[in-house]
């Protein structure tokens, strides 16, 4: 092979090498991958570049540079390649092993920018009739293989072990992963056993080897595409045509942990419930996700419906509160009153309605006008949250009407609902020459009854006490006249 036609290779091979880098690190996803193959590729790109300064620089003491300058990369490749097939099928490395992996290519590193003043990596070293370097290797290049020997045969069992239970597309890949191994390690051993006349050739290989990974990256997705949607914030569940699991990420099973029940991943049980209304949305601690079907289709052939779940808690929030207040509104009410029924079926733990209604409020409004009626109700959305909101949800449930949601009995509810009534009947308002009084109704939940008629249980409790309320004021009222 001709230095032109060496020259050409290594010129394609720099291009689709640098091409394969510039593109994983554009690559928007976030991927453990990521590290080991651009540190692996730019040492790929080191090499072929010192390679090609070798062969085309004239003077013995540029050749010699220009190899010094290649084994900043050749040293780390391997190293890099080993720690990229680990992270490609998930499997962790400990940091001190990491450190271990570099020791050997320290000292080679060293050794080789020492080469021309001593013989430890190379014992001698000189330029051939037509140009080239011959060296004869010296004891700590025979140890730096030996260690390349070493990782060669790590990676080539471990991706044999792991070939048994890979699918055809990845054992595919798996193949080209071992032949991007096996490349520079082949060429090694030609050069060794002396067929290349004294040319160290192992630079072809690392070329072939990474034009290899290059091809991966591109055709059969060395950058795990499993590793993407698993890091991706949106929940990702696809079902087959019969709605059974074909893949969930880790973010669609924090949303629903049923997910990894074995039933479920051994693709046994029917999850077409999922595309129900009722899943429109998902509470999963504090955040909120809405759920979109979409469908899917594989190349083979394969299809079923696509389930993404997107996190609008702030979206949410925003349209669970009541704008004046803060507090939340008559939308978010029924929604709270199922999961707190919901959770009340497991924990047993008592949930009670409260209902409050400012009294005489259309009077405030009418007499003093909406602006000081609003700072009525803002005042006791204050009272209400200070003092209820420990114990329960509070909310805004329409005009003048405030409605508390309490993880409590009745007992707990009429209490605390008396201490509000209590501190907001000393709040004063410039505007008024008396208290501001409320009207209250508390109702437990009996264990059978719907949401709406435990609400209007407490609602009808609440017009009660305000009528007991306003025919007291009314007595009250008689009896001072003369």
């Amino acid at each position: 092979m001709t230095v032109q036609i060496m020259s050409a290779l290594l010129i394609i091979g720099l291009i689709v090498t640098g091409y394969t880098t510039v593109s994983i690190l554009m690559d928007p996803h976030d991927n453990a991958l990521r590290e080991f193959a651009v540190l692996g590729l730019f040492c790929s790109i080191l090499i072929m570049i010192s390679y090609y300064t070798e062969l085309n620089t004239p003077g013995f003491a540029a050749k010699v540079d220009a190899v010094k300058f290649g084994y900043i990369g050749r040293v780390f490749v391997n190293p890099m390649l080993l720690m990229l097939i680990f992270r490609y099928y998930g499997k962790k490395v400990g940091r001190i092993w990491q450190i271990l992996l570099y020791v050997i290519p320290v000292i080679t590193l060293i050794a080789v920018f020492r080469c021309d003043i001593s013989r430890a990596y190379y014992a001698n070293i000189m330029l051939s009739p037509a140009g080239l370097l011959l060296i004869e290797p010296g004891p700590v290049y025979y140890l730096y293989m030996s260690y390349n020997i070493v990782l060669a045969l790590v990676y080539l069992t471990f991706c044999l072990y792991q070939r048994a239970e890979l699918t055809d597309r990845d054992r595919v890949n798996n193949t080209i992963l071992i032949t991007a191994c096996l490349a520079p390690l082949l060429l090694l051993m030609m050069y060794l056993s002396g067929w290349t006349n004294g040319y160290d050739v192992s630079s072809l290989g690392v070329m072939l080897s990474a034009m290899l990974i290059a091809l991966s990256v591109f055709r059969y997705g060395l950058l795990n595409k499993e590793e993407m949607l698993d890091n991706m914030a949106t929940g990702l569940v696809f079902l087959d045509s019969d709605a059974k699991l074909v893949y969930a990420n880790k973010k669609a099973e924090q949303i629903i942990p049923a997910l990894t029940l074995p039933a479920i991943r051994t693709r046994t049980q029917d999850l077409s419930q999922l595309c129900e209304p009722e899943f429109i949305a998902i509470r999963a601690g504090s955040a909120t996700y809405e759920r979109r079907i979409t469908q899917w289709r594989s190349e083979e052939g394969s299809h079923g419906k696509l389930l993404t779940f997107n996190d609008i808690t702030e979206i949410h929030e925003r349209l669970s509160s009541d704008a004046m207040t803060g507090l939340y509104n008559h939308a978010a009410f029924y929604p709270k009153l199922h999961e707190a029924l919901s959770e009340q079926a497991d924990s047993k733990q008592p949930v009670t309605v409260a209902i409050a209604d400012i009294d005489s409020f259309k009077q405030i409004n009418d007499t003093y006008g909406h602006a000081n009626g609003d700072t009525v109700l803002i005042s006791l959305a204050e009272t209400l949250h200070r003092i209820c909101g420990e114990y329960g949800s509070v909310f805004r449930y329409g005009g003048e009407e405030f409605a508390v949601i309490f993880r409590g009995d009745f007992a707990l509810a009429e209490r605390v609902m008396e201490q509000a009534h209590t501190a907001f009947t000393k709040t004063a308002f410039p505007f008024l020459q008396k208290a501001v009084t409320f009207s209250f109704g508390c109702a437990e939940f009996n264990g059978t009854e719907s949401a709406e008629t435990l609400f209007n249980r407490a609602d009808q409790l609440m017009y009660t006490r305000k009528k007991k309320r306003h025919a007291a004021k009314k007595a009250s009222s008689a009896a001072m006249q003369p």
